[in-house]
């Protein structure tokens, strides 16, 4: 099944929705001209007129080809993220085409689709975002894996570092090798590009790329450590402010991934992270990444996630941000699910030279259920709450959102 997005709202707007979703489907099928909505859309139909209900609805050169789509709606009462709070109604539609092969070893992927949002008042706020995704990934066992990756997404939202709904074009890339040179030790190389440029008037754009590598020992077929160093310059460019966080980064961290525990399975990694900026000055902060997941008992799952690291934002403005979730899914039944979460998140956002030093904490709770009507047809509804506080008036706002949405997946 497709994963089900959660979105969120109060009861009051109940009946807004059958308006909400007339609308929008008048608004979809004039977005539907663009013509990569029509294709994926051709698509989807000619998958659900000849779909078998096995996974995947073709088979192209020995891969399978399978096709998502998912319609939802939604009342947001904050869609800048800011202390503005302006409300409205939201629809989307968002149809995929993913191929998989898997020969031996090797194993690639591509995934391309379009996200289509539509608004009821905020009408310039409408969007088309199409992305695509490939990746190859080697598995050589006792010897090692290898693995690439690449990303294009255009990514039109709100963004809680800037305060507003902003539109960037997302190129990703990303690499790496394990190689083992004996039973139990051996060495890792990563690399990394990214590049933002943003549509948006009055950004900047952001670009970087990293090289580092480091040991890594397996202890047991499930469970590897690693100790490793990664280097990594961030670049803002077409700069609107006079502000520039450009800056060298020199990240040190040791890190476990597999199985941890019994059923206890993800990664932890801990460490040291120092920024030089281009211009002058420094600052350093422990380095954390941590996704695990338990499972207790069958039907059960707690997921543990955090992070702590150095990033530039489009507002030319340097950002050391500390997150932590957890989440936990329940199986109610065969067919129905239910999901929660908490979150906390902490951030330094500071133009260089300091023109401004934004402290913001942020609290974050959500709940979802969805409901597998068959294999192929899945239905869901999420509420989500964020209260951010600052010592920044613009950046003192809660949000709110409640969501229906159904999903397919043939």
């Amino acid at each position: 099944m497709a994963p089900l997005r959660s979105i969120v709202l109060q009861s009051s707007v109940r009946w807004h929705f059958s308006f909400l979703f007339s609308e929008s489907i008048n608004k979809l099928k004039s977005l539907m001209k663009n013509t990569q909505i029509r294709l994926a859309t051709c698509a989807l139909t000619a998958g659900v007129l000849c779909a078998p209900s096995a996974f995947g609805f073709a088979e192209l050169a020995r891969g399978t080809l399978t096709a998502t789509a998912n319609l939802s709606g939604a009342y947001d009462t904050n869609i800048y993220s800011n202390s503005t709070e302006v409300a409205d109604y939201t629809a989307s539609f968002n149809p995929g085409l993913s191929y998989l092969r898997k020969a031996g070893s090797i194993e690639s992927s591509i995934k391309t689709g379009v996200k289509a949002f539509s608004f009821t008042k905020e009408k310039g706020q409408d969007s088309i975002d199409p992305y695509v995704n490939g990746t190859f990934i080697l598995d050589r066992a006792e010897k090692g894996q290898a693995s690439v990756s690449l990303d294009y997404a255009r990514a039109t939202g709100a963004n809680k570092e800037l305060l507003d709904r902003v539109e960037s074009d997302e190129y990703r890339g990303s690499g790496r090798v394990n190689y083992f040179y004996s039973e139990k030790t051996g060495v890792r190389f990563n690399t990394n590009y990214r590049l933002s440029q943003f549509n948006s008037p009055g950004y900047n754009d952001v670009s970087s790329y990293g090289l580092g590598g480091g040991l890594v020992h397996r202890y047991s077929p499930k469970l590897v450590a690693s100790a490793t160093y990664d280097f990594s310059p961030e670049k803002a460019t077409n700069r609107a402010l006079v502000s520039n966080p450009s800056s060298q980064n020199h990240r040190f961290q040791f890190g476990l991934e597999g199985e941890l525990a019994p059923k206890l399975t993800g990664s932890a990694n801990l460490g040291y992270a120092y920024r030089a900026f281009d211009n002058g000055g420094a600052d350093d902060t422990m380095l954390l990444g941590v996704n695990l997941d338990w499972n207790p008992i069958q039907k059960s799952t707690f997921s543990l996630s955090a992070s702590n690291d150095f990033n530039t934002t489009a507002g030319a403005e340097s950002v050391r941000a500390f997150d932590v979730r957890l989440s936990f899914r329940q199986g109610l039944s065969e067919a129905l699910t239910a999901s929660a979460f908490v979150g906390y998140e902490d951030s330094d956002i500071t133009q260089l030279p300091s023109t401004l030093d934004r402290a913001d904490e942020a609290y974050n709770v959500g709940l979802s259920l969805s409901y597998g009507i068959n294999e192929q047809w899945s239905a869901g509804t999420g509420l989500t709450h964020r209260m951010n506080q600052s010592n920044v008036g613009t950046a003192k706002y809660q949000r709110t959102i409640l969501s229906l949405s159904l999903d397919l997946s043939f």
